[in-house]
């Protein structure tokens, strides 16, 4: 593996870690699973969103790119600014 592969899998790393303990401190606020599985998954997807817009590591960047079109979908965005429409999490979050 090249060292941006590597670099870009241990930012992935650091942020299963961060997602897991930041929910099982918080585990004991809910009592909805549903509830908790959308906030595991909004608060995971968000911040691949961040890494992706290049918030998380200064060296890394992801382009998402539609491959018929070719069209750079987050050329002019940053993704981690629409999960909150798309996405959804509970009031606890």
């Amino acid at each position: 593996m090249i060292r941006e592969q590597e670099l870009f899998w241990q930012e992935v790393k650091k942020i299963q870690d961060y997602v897991v303990n930041v929910y099982l401190s918080k585990i004991s606020q809910y009592d909805d699973m549903e509830k908790l599985l959308n906030d595991v998954t909004y608060e995971t997807i968000y911040v691949m969103m961040e890494l992706l817009d290049g918030h998380k590591n200064r060296d890394l960047r992801g382009e998402v790119i539609d491959k018929f079109t070719g069209c750079t979908i987050n050329s002019s965005i940053e993704l981690h600014n629409y999960c909150e429409e798309y996405l959804k999490c509970s009031d606890i979050y």
